[in-house]
């Protein structure tokens, strides 16, 4: 299934921006809701934009509702993570529109190949809603 564009797919009234502008603590305080830990600290800023191919932001009446990062290995491989959307926010097609987006980015970049990896309850999102396929990959837990 072929992803519809950002465009076509962000609801009304919110906004999604390739490698726009956050401030840490709202990415901190998304990436706690959304993965229910305590608010760290975490320096995004530096993070993406040192290892990052880009990111997106998804907003509403300005605040940061949507996050996902995209890293990369410098080469044909890019690495969908920490794809997050505020609980409030959920089941609008804000996590469509932050794919979409990054699909349509990272096809105009040298990268081939696009890699997800997620927890068991997501295949439907990933597979079906955004078109990713069933591939074979090895985990080692290393903590």
């Amino acid at each position: 299934m072929e992803l519809i564009s950002p465009q076509e797919s962000t609801p009304s009234g919110f906004t999604t921006e390739w490698r726009g502008a956050f401030g840490n603590a709202e990415v901190n305080a998304l990436h706690a809701e959304c993965f229910e830990h305590r608010i760290l600290t975490d320096d995004w800023w530096s993070q993406v934009n040192r290892f990052s191919l880009g990111w997106v932001c998804a907003r509403h009446s300005g605040k940061l509702v949507g996050f996902v990062n995209v890293a990369w290995d410098g080469g044909v491989h890019a690495f969908v993570l920490d794809t997050m959307v505020s609980l409030a926010f959920q089941r609008r097609g804000i996590a469509m529109a932050l794919m979409g987006e990054v699909v349509d980015r990272a096809k105009d970049t040298t990268c081939e190949w696009l890699h997800v990896d997620f927890d068991p309850h997501l295949r439907p999102f990933y597979f079906d809603a955004c078109g990713f396929r069933p591939t074979d990959a090895g985990l080692i837990a290393l903590k």
